[in-house]
């Protein structure tokens, strides 16, 4: 999540400049109060795009894709720019949301298989994952569990498992 909202803060700290730039000729505003209001706002989206890591940060987020919308009293062209990278904000809470949550359950089911490989290997095996049967396991939970889960393809397991298999020498009979 933190990758996908720093990316939208990063851009829109480039359309809040390019903002200041049309707004001085524009607006009856002074250039030292646009330059003033921009540089906070684009000062505002680096030091947030850095402290994602706190939940605050995202609130605080929200207040700046609020101006960035009210930003198109000055210049009318910022109401529209303002609620698309409004939406992309949401997009990257939501979908960052996500994409943590699945790597979080792949990371679970690795380190199960890794356990379980190495009590096998202790248990009289020689501690080859492979012959332990932990990878294999690994791999078909995830088939079984989440098979193309969020959208997603199987194919990435699929070349995995081929490619495993085409390294797996030849009298080996798993």
């Amino acid at each position: 999540m933190r990758t996908l909202c720093a990316s939208t803060l990063i851009c829109e700290f480039f359309v809040i400049g390019f903002a200041g730039l049309v707004a001085m000729k524009l607006s009856d505003l002074s250039m030292g109060t646009v330059w003033t209001v921009s540089g906070i706002a684009m000062g505002l989206c680096v030091l947030l795009s850095g402290m994602l890591r706190w939940p605050w940060a995202l609130q605080v987020g929200w207040v700046l894709q609020i101006g960035l919308v009210l930003s198109g009293f000055v210049v009318p062209v910022m109401f529209f720019l303002g609620l698309a990278f409004a939406g992309l904000w949401w997009a990257s809470i939501h979908y960052g949301r996500h994409i943590d949550e699945a790597k979080a359950r792949f990371a679970a089911m690795d380190e199960a298989a890794r356990e379980l490989a190495e009590a096998r290997a202790a248990a009289g095996g020689t501690g080859n994952a492979d012959e332990a049967g932990g990878a294999d396991e690994a791999r078909e939970a995830r088939e079984v569990s989440e098979p193309g889960a969020a959208g997603g393809s199987t194919a990435p397991r699929q070349r995995a498992a081929a490619d495993a298999d085409a390294t797996r020498p030849a009298s080996d009979p798993a």
